[in-house]
């Protein structure tokens, strides 16, 4: 599956988060992925989280993803400027 996530530069969550330069909280990221995992069928199934690795700051703003059903689960990358930012499995 392939989408893009949005995440609004206009939620109050940025202003704490942190004040001045605006981070996407790593649980949002996370969510964001359950929730598209849940419109591919696998909602209301238990599932672990499983090495997620942030490998830059998100900021407020739209990025692709892509989520890959495996052996161990859906295999979930994000994307910025075609390079992968986030990466991570979750175990269903």
């Amino acid at each position: 599956m392939n989408g893009i996530f949005s995440f609004d530069p206009t939620d109050k969550i940025y202003a704490d988060h942190f004040p001045g330069n605006p981070v996407v909280p790593g649980s949002f990221i996370v969510h964001a992925f359950m929730e598209a995992g849940k419109k591919m069928g696998f909602a209301g199934k238990r599932c672990a989280i499983e090495n997620f690795r942030f490998k830059h700051f998100i900021f407020p703003g739209e990025y692709p993803f892509n989520i890959q059903v495996s052996s161990d689960g859906l295999r979930c990358e994000l994307y910025r400027n075609d390079r992968t930012v986030v990466t991570g499995t979750l175990k269903i």
